[in-house]
């Protein structure tokens, strides 16, 4: 299950299932380094619970104003 960590005020984090893509399948290389594209094994198991850092960008209306 993949979890988003999202920043809130004052300094806390929310964590939600991600709606779009709730499981996802993590293909490996058993091996010490990367083969074929694929992060060894012993690199991905450990980050797969871990929750995925969301980052909020604040855009300024007057900035927009600008773009057609």
């Amino acid at each position: 299950m993949r979890l988003l960590a999202i920043p809130e005020k004052g300094g806390k984090t929310s964590y939600e299932i991600d709606q779009q893509n709730p499981e996802q399948t993590i293909t490996c290389a058993r091996s010490l380094f990367p083969q074929a594209g694929y992060s060894p094994c012993w690199y991905v198991k450990p980050r797969i619970n871990q929750p995925i850092p969301m980052t909020i960008i604040r855009v300024s209306i007057d900035r927009l104003e600008g773009i057609d």
